[in-house]
């Protein structure tokens, strides 16, 4: 009751019994005019309202569709972007194989008779100059103990443990390490010996040289292929220092190793080579 008694629903229920009445009156008056244009002057800004609403709808509907579509767009650009990134690795990984297998065929040239295997150093223990450094080819790749190990300036080492996967490697340098060497110039014969005096500075010794050898400073130093280790005229490096003891009539040679072992990656192992017999 006390709904019926509020002054504002007496006001607006008034209001609608007078429209309605004055619609059935006009009506049966024959003034339908009037009642039209009236409902459509009351209906006008309703159909403003619901055709701004409409064109509101078609606006979001159009937004979400264009997103969508860029959404896709940008998931095959970047999907486009991700394979061509992919090329382009496998494009210039290959390129860097090409160049360092591109190095060595000046030692093919004068070794025909090598047969190499291109290895990955994944270790090593030193600190400047690797002496001991481990490879990720082994026996399952037919590597063996004693294989000699070279870069394209110079021999590096030989093979001294190996497992299935990897294998470790002695340096030219270390102290226990010794390659039978000769001076191209001269023919002088002697012994290149790692020293462990001279284990920071990449360098070794050629010993059992004569008072007398012919020997200079800048001489190149080659592998003799004497103990069948190492191929003969493979390049070790030069003399930078000749020392002679009197007492002992002997020279011995300070030489400086052509590969550089203080940033090694890629090796070659010398899996076969042709033996050449001692005179």
């Amino acid at each position: 009751m006390k709904f019926f008694k509020n002054k504002f629903f007496i006001f607006s229920l008034s209001i609608v019994i007078f429209i309605v009445i004055l619609t059935a009156t006009l009506s049966l008056m024959g003034q339908t005019g009037p009642v039209k244009n009236a409902l459509n002057l009351i209906a006008q800004p309703f159909r403003y309202v619901g055709i701004q609403i409409k064109e509101a709808f078609d606006g979001f509907s159009l937004y979400f569709s264009s997103v969508e579509d860029l959404q896709k767009e940008n998931e095959s650009l970047a999907s486009a972007l991700a394979e061509m990134e992919q090329k382009i690795s496998e494009s210039e990984a290959v390129k860097a194989e090409n160049e360092r297998l591109r190095a060595y065929l000046d030692v093919k040239k004068t070794h025909p008779d090598l047969k190499l295997t291109e290895a990955l150093i994944i270790g090593n223990e030193s600190e400047n100059f690797m002496t001991i450094f481990t490879l990720n080819k082994g026996s399952g790749d037919g590597i063996s103990l004693g294989m000699p190990v070279i870069v394209p300036e110079g021999l590096v080492g030989s093979v001294c443990e190996v497992g299935f996967n990897w294998c470790r490697v002695r340096a030219i340098t270390e102290a226990s390490a010794s390659v039978g060497a000769y001076i191209p110039r001269s023919g002088e014969v002697g012994v290149l010996e790692g020293d462990i005096s001279l284990k920071d500075t990449g360098n070794c010794y050629l010993t059992y040289l004569s008072a007398d050898a012919d020997i200079e400073i800048g001489d190149f130093v080659l592998s003799s292929g004497k103990g069948s280790v190492y191929p003969r005229d493979m390049v070790i490096g030069k003399i930078i220092a000749v020392e002679t003891n009197e007492y002992l009539r002997t020279k011995v040679a300070t030489v400086e190793i052509s590969a550089d072992l203080t940033s090694l990656k890629y090796v070659m192992i010398i899996t076969d080579f042709v033996i050449i017999a001692e005179e």
